[in-house]
C-alpha cells in the first residue's frame, strides 16, 4: 500500500479576503502559521519516507512545519503549483467581469482564465506529476503539500470521479487527505479526509471518496 498524505497550505491574507492567489507567492498569515503547526502536530507520528511540495512559499512553509524535527526535506515540484488565474490574480470573484463568477461556480471546467489556466490544463500537468510520485515510492508513505484547486484536481484524477465533483471536495486551509493506493489492485485508490480540527485529533474519518 502506497500512502499519500495530501495537505493544503495554511491561510494567507488573500485567503482571508477571498482574493484569488493562483501562482502569486503569498505568505502564510498568523492564522495560517498556527494551522500549519496544528497540522504538524496531528501528523507527528506519521513515518514519512519522502515529501514533495508546490514551489509556492505558502505550501513550502506548511511542509516545513510538518517535517520540522525530521531528517527529511520536501522537494519542490512545479507541477504541484496552484492553478493560475492569470490577469485576474489578486482580484476577488465579485471583481471579475459580469457572469464570470457564476460560470466559475456553476461550471468551473468551462473556465479559461485570461492569461492563466483552465482546470483541464491543471489536470494535464498535475495528473502525471502525482502519478510519478506514486510510481517512485511503491509501498512508502509520502507527504504532498499543495493548494485547494490543485488538490481537488489531484483527488478527481486519483479516484476517477467526474469533473462535476470539483466543488464537492472540501479543501480547508491546513486540511489533509489520505490517499491509499492498493498494490494488489492497480488503479484502486481509497481517499479519506482527516479531521484536522484540533491538535490532538488524528482519528481517521469515514471515507469521503470511495475506492475506485
Amino acid at each position: 500500500m502506497t500512502r499519500i498524505y495530501l495537505v493544503r497550505h495554511g491561510e494567507t491574507d488573500w485567503n482571508a479576503s477571498q482574493r484569488c492567489q493562483g501562482t502569486a507567492d503569498v505568505a502564510l498569515n498568523d492564522t495560517g502559521l498556527a494551522q500549519a503547526q496544528t497540522l504538524a502536530h496531528a501528523l507527528r507520528d506519521i513515518p514519512f519516507d519522502a515529501a514533495y511540495t508546490s514551489p509556492l512559499q505558502r505550501a513550502r512553509r506548511t511542509a516545513e512545519s510538518v517535517l520540522n524535527g525530521r531528517f527529511l526535506h520536501a522537494v519542490a515540484v512545479s507541477e504541484l503549483s496552484e492553478m493560475s488565474y492569470g490577469d485576474w490574480q489578486g482580484r476577488a470573484p465579485h471583481e471579475w467581469p459580469d457572469g464570470a463568477s457564476r460560470q466559475w461556480t456553476e461550471t468551473p471546467w468551462s473556465m479559461a482564465f485570461p492569461g492563466g489556466e483552465s482546470l483541464e490544463q491543471v489536470r494535464l500537468r498535475i495528473g502525471p506529476g502525482i502519478d510519478r510520485i506514486v510510481h517512485n515510492h511503491p509501498g512508502e508513505t509520502v507527504l504532498v503539500s499543495g493548494h485547494g484547486h490543485a488538490n481537488r484536481v489531484i483527488l478527481i484524477h486519483a479516484t476517477g470521479r467526474t469533473p462535476d465533483a470539483f466543488w464537492d471536495i472540501d479543501q480547508p486551509n491546513g486540511g489533509a487527505w489520505l490517499l491509499e493506493y492498493s498494490d494488489e489492485r492497480p488503479g484502486s485508490v481509497t481517499v479519506t479526509q482527516l479531521p484536522i480540527n484540533r491538535a490532538a485529533d488524528v482519528a481517521v474519518a469515514p471515507p469521503v471518496i470511495q475506492t475506485s
